[in-house]
């Protein structure tokens, strides 16, 4: 391959997976300044997603959860209903499997059905995507920084459901009222069935799951839930290890170097003394940050700023609302839309920004209520 071609590629790369390439370009230029210690390595934190990623790649393998929406989406006799299957499957599957990959499920399948209803899903797909972030809010599992945050700040899980329980509740009725305001229309679906989900795997793969949720959640030692969840993956279908995203692992080691490096140095003395010295001023930088750098790397980034952990919780995963960039699986729905639909992409983001910022302020106001209570 000649420069030109090797530089073409590099550039596809790191335009493919920006978060991945800063943190390696952070994590590098830092190590200049301090040298990195393995000890600022959470092996714990990067140990359980590994294990949570093999899970989910079982899930996705026997189609369950495309089985259970199209199960759901038949029993439709409405295009309301139609909306609230699909934004509710997105916002509770996205507690447990991630909200990249309950998007990366559903959305495709909006697209199938607006195809075969004549049916303008931008609104419906955006509403799906709102549901998916903000559904993921409820559980450590259920996106990247709420595991990292769990582990970080050693939230017991009382804890952490008594800051995220309420605004997860309020989001639930927010999206069921941004569903239920369009005029209903009856209509007939019939989505081919799926063949059910081989019934030992799917229960195999569900008690992993579960398994992995209560070690997260340390009502089970880790120490032996990754280690049983890798040797029963790779003894029931080891190809699921080579369909994890090693790219995220990548990304929370460099964070993680990144954050060790920068941790003792003026400028981190400063923002405690002077920015994040309050869960005021915690929120604000989470929810603020996540509008330009998106809410993963805003959570590692100010986690080691902080101690108010429960602050930076609610200001990044609200703060998923917003811009398109303020969360990753926001970028994953837009991707599928556009490709779909590619002359109507503008309009999409148009309606994406205000949906999202007319959210952002609702649910922002109620997270300041919610950290004032818990202070």
């Amino acid at each position: 391959m000649d420069a030109a071609g090797l530089k073409a590629k590099i550039k596809a790369k790191v335009k493919k997976d920006a978060v991945l390439s800063l943190a390696v370009f952070l994590a590098a230029v830092s190590s200049f300044y301090s040298l990195p210690k393995a000890s600022y390595i959470d092996f714990g934190v990067l140990g359980v997603l590994l294990a949570l990623m093999l899970v989910v790649a079982g899930l996705k393998e026997v189609r369950f959860l495309d089985w259970l929406a199209i199960e759901a989406l038949n029993l439709c006799r409405s295009r309301r209903q139609v909306a609230l299957a699909l934004v509710g499957i997105s916002f509770f599957a996205s507690m447990f499997v991630t909200n990249d990959v309950a998007l990366l499920t559903f959305v495709p399948l909006a697209m199938i059905i607006g195809r075969m209803l004549k049916m303008d899903m931008a609104r419906v797909v955006i509403i799906q995507t709102m549901a998916a972030n903000l559904g993921s809010m409820l559980l450590p599992t259920g996106n990247p920084q709420n595991l990292f945050l769990f582990a970080a700040f050693s939230f017991t899980p009382w804890d952490f459901f008594k800051v995220m329980l309420l605004p997860t509740l309020a989001s639930a009725l927010l999206l069921t009222i941004l569903v239920c305001r369009r005029r209903d229309r009856a209509i007939r679906i019939a989505l081919p069935p799926l063949p059910r989900p081989r019934k030992s795997l799917l229960l195999l793969y569900l008690s992993l799951l579960f398994l992995n949720i209560a070690a997260v959640l340390r009502f089970l030692p880790k120490e032996l839930i990754i280690p049983l969840t890798m040797v029963t993956v790779l003894i029931a279908d080891r190809r699921l290890f080579a369909r994890v995203d090693y790219g995220l692992l990548i990304t929370f080691t460099a964070f993680f170097i990144f954050i060790g490096n920068i941790s003792h140095t003026g400028l981190v003395r400063y923002l405690q003394d002077n920015v994040l010295n309050s869960g005021t001023g915690t929120y604000a930088a989470g929810l603020l940050a996540s509008q330009f750098i998106s809410n993963v790397p805003a959570a590692m980034l100010l986690a080691g700023l902080t101690k108010a952990g429960g602050a930076l919780l609610l200001g990044v995963n609200i703060g998923g609302l917003g811009t398109l960039i303020a969360s990753m699986a926001s970028v994953i729905s837009y991707k599928l839309f556009a490709q779909e639909h590619p002359y109507h992409a503008g309009t999409y983001l148009r309606m994406f920004l205000y949906y999202n910022f007319g959210c952002l302020l609702l649910l922002g106001a109620l997270g300041y209520g919610v950290l004032r209570l818990t202070a």
